[in-house]
């Protein structure tokens, strides 16, 4: 069964199951009355129908916990949410080995300017502009399954110093517009530092990013391996092979840009790679071309750029390259074409995350209570795959 007809299928939930997953994740709410409502939030989440608004699902649970309770948790109650985040990575990692982690850009749509964080950005999933809030999420991801693990909300520059929409929503005084590549450093910091993250390569989609070197440099000095996609713009600079030149002469290193380094290459040093497709298990084969290069420094005290490498690829018979990929990692070229495809189920699964599970239904305001509800949510995705995995046996 595919992973959607296993999510879809509809079941009883393991009472004991259940009860053991929400008595691991919610020990670190303190009061036994959090962790009931979270019980019965979390449930909502999984049962109610359509739309996951909090009247909904006080509505699937009666005799539970009312609206104003649920309201409650979710906007005022001040509750952790990181502990939860990082119980629910431990229970996936036995089940879901990482092949890796996996950045990607959740957008959420917004009427008017009061929700946090809210404003009208660029949206490059959705290649347009709109009024939404923006957040960065990253994913444990398997062959079969990808489940956010932990989020970030950007701070768009307009809610700087705008002290009125701070206060409506409740943003914390830390929280500043910073750049992009911050968020997803924060977010590794926390996972393996604190949480015992499990080692996998970083996938990250870095073309619309302008400080490219400043987050590859970041997961260097962290020792993390990545697989980033950057755009033929990226300045790079290569320096020939020892060996290619003539003997006793010096070649200055070539500057430009990626997409002009790779026109230059000769194309008989391009290889054919094929690889099976994890979700329809077709083969498909493309020409790649793997290249050493370093990306310069804005930082002059920074020293010598480490050398990563550039990986092209063109589909066969095409004369123009598809995508270009840097790496830090010394892994085969035949493992590294799989990875490069991982970021296109991901964005298809965590849609389907978000319509079953009511990932964008929050209705509240709040900074703390956005935490709090995609923490649910999170949670809510996990144990069904959890649950799922308990059945596919019998599936």
């Amino acid at each position: 069964m595919t992973e959607a007809a296993i999510l879809a299928v509809p079941r009883d939930h393991r009472v004991d199951h259940f009860r053991e997953f929400c008595d691991d994740i919610f020990a670190t709410l303190y009061r036994s009355d959090q962790r009931r409502v979270g019980e019965t939030y979390l449930r909502g989440l999984l049962d109610c129908p359509g739309r996951k608004s909090i009247r909904r699902m006080a509505s699937t649970t009666p005799g539970q916990h009312s609206e104003q309770s649920l309201q409650q948790f979710v906007n005022q109650s001040p509750w952790n949410h990181e502990p939860i985040r990082q119980r629910v990575m431990n229970r996936l990692i036995p089940s879901l080995r990482p092949t890796a982690w996996v950045f990607e850009e959740v957008a959420f749509p917004k009427h008017g300017r009061y929700s946090a964080a809210v404003d009208r950005q660029y949206v490059r999933s959705m290649e347009k502009v709109c009024n939404c809030q923006l957040a960065v999420v990253l994913t444990l991801t398997s062959d079969k399954y990808s489940v956010p693990v932990n989020w970030r909300l950007t701070v768009p520059e307009s809610w700087g110093q705008d002290q009125e929409r701070r206060a409506r929503a409740r943003v914390p005084d830390h929280e500043r517009p910073r750049p992009y590549w911050h968020y997803q450093v924060e977010m590794l910091d926390d996972m393996a530092l604190d949480w015992g993250m499990p080692a996998a390569p970083i996938i990250v989609d870095v073309r619309q990013q302008a400080n490219v070197e400043g987050l590859l440099s970041a997961l260097d000095s962290r020792g993390l391996p990545y697989l980033a996609q950057v755009s033929g713009s990226v300045h790079v600079r290569y320096e020939r092979p020892a060996g290619v030149a003539p003997a006793g002469s010096r070649v200055p290193p070539w500057h430009g840009t990626v997409a002009e380094l790779v026109r230059r290459m000769d194309n008989s040093t391009r290889m054919t790679i094929s690889w099976v497709g994890t979700d329809d298990g077709l083969t498909r084969r493309s020409q790649f071309l793997q290249i050493p290069v370093r990306i310069p420094s804005n930082y002059p005290a920074a020293g010598r750029p480490a050398e990563r490498q550039l990986i092209a690829e063109w589909p066969l018979t095409k004369p123009q390259p598809r995508g270009y990929w840097i790496t830090n990692t010394d892994r085969p070229l035949a493992d590294l074409v799989p990875l490069s495809r991982v970021r296109q189920r991901v964005a298809a699964r965590i849609e389907d995350f978000a319509e079953r599970f009511g990932l964008r239904d929050y209705e509240g305001r709040t900074f703390a209570g956005w935490h709090h509800h995609v923490t649910l949510a999170t949670a809510a995705y996990a144990f069904r795959v959890l649950d799922a995995l308990i059945t596919e046996p019998q599936a």
